[in-house]
């Protein structure tokens, strides 16, 4: 149960531990590639699509547009190549012109078990893009139906706090207008974390209201705290979250989550599962 503490009978403000691992939003729902080569090879496509799309929304400006900025830092993790980020940016700006005409599409559907999920996807051409989601739900016979009333679309960025605690931010967080705070349990062993050359604080999830994302992103960076995700994302409302307790039902949800999984147009997948 999470606890809700009213402020000034404005904003509901709460505070809950997520794990980042298993079944949990960072390591799951969102459905990111295992890092091998060919998923290198994809995930530097999505994410120059992304630049891409973020730079014709907002402008080229790092100072102004704070997810340009927070994407070109990922991508640079990543090691794409500069000329990919800045050839990016000028077709996202018409600097370069592109006979690409890239546009973000929602799609909506129920996977195994009876899970809402929404698909996200970058795509120049939507018949080519649908011609490969459709599929997967028809073999699993589900159905693509109307599912975003699950949900709340929602700004939300993952931080580093470095060795503070939630309730040492709780207050900051509160004036500079989050709604929520979320701590992250990692759950990555000591090796996995040397393995992956990760030197992590604790992680903390904030909840925004999409409008104000970009506000609250360019203030954090003011104050200094590393910004890891960044994103307008669609949480599953509290009352429709399911729970899959069948082997084989979960079996089926995670090969349909990987056949979307496979489908370089998709950018991100959002699901009402519950967490374990």
């Amino acid at each position: 149960m999470i606890n809700r503490v009213n402020i000034n009978n404005i904003r509901n403000f709460h505070t809950c531990r997520t794990l980042l691992s298993g079944h949990s939003k960072w390591a799951t729902i969102k459905h990111k590639k295992a890092a091998n080569d060919a998923a290198r090879a994809a995930a530097s496509f999505r994410m120059s699509k992304q630049i891409q799309v973020f730079a014709k929304m907002g402008g080229a400006d790092l100072n102004q547009n704070i997810m340009l900025a927070n994407a070109i830092e990922k991508a640079r993790a990543i090691n794409i190549p500069k000329k990919v980020i800045e050839s990016a940016i000028k077709r996202g700006t018409g600097e370069l012109k592109s006979t690409e005409k890239m546009e973000t599409v929602v799609y909506e559907g129920l996977a195994p078990g009876g899970v809402a999920v929404i698909i996200e996807a970058i795509t120049d051409n939507k018949n080519r893009t649908i011609g490969y989601i459709r599929p997967c739900f028809n073999k699993y016979n589900l159905n693509m139906t109307p599912t975003l009333y699950m949900f709340d679309k929602k700004g939300v960025l993952l931080i580093d706090i470095g060795n503070k605690t939630s309730d040492d931010i709780f207050e900051e967080m509160i004036e500079i207008g989050c709604e929520d705070i979320n701590e992250i349990e990692n759950n990555s062993n000591e090796e996995e974390l040397i393995s992956k050359q990760v030197d992590e604080g604790n992680l903390i999830e904030l909840i925004t209201d999409p409008k104000d994302l970009g506000k609250i992103g360019k203030i954090l960076k003011e104050q200094g705290y590393k910004i890891k995700e960044m994103g307008i994302e669609y949480l599953g409302k509290e009352d429709t979250m399911v729970e899959i307790n069948d082997e084989d039902t979960m079996i089926s949800y995670e090969k349909f989550m990987s056949l979307l999984d496979d489908i370089e147009d998709i950018t991100q997948v959002y699901t009402n599962l519950k967490e374990e």
